[in-house]
């Protein structure tokens, strides 16, 4: 079975135009890039939390690994 594919349905175009025009990126704004001052505080206060939970458990491995060392 030698047959060979037919392309008869193939469109014809006019000329070949590129799709990237320049209106398809368009650079934020800055009102769009500033983020709200309720969600800096949320982050502030999620960082501040994780900051404290390993500050606390890397004392307590360290005093943990003291005393195991030279005895309490």
């Amino acid at each position: 079975m030698n047959q060979i594919p037919s392309h008869s349905q193939m469109p014809t175009f006019v000329k070949n135009e590129s799709n990237t025009k320049p209106l398809l990126f368009q650079h934020p704004t800055t009102s769009e890039m500033r983020r709200s001052r309720l969600a800096q505080f949320k982050a502030d206060a999620k960082d501040f939390a994780l900051f404290i939970v390993f500050a606390i458990c890397a004392w307590l491995l360290i005093t943990l690994l003291l005393t195991a060392f030279f005895g309490g």
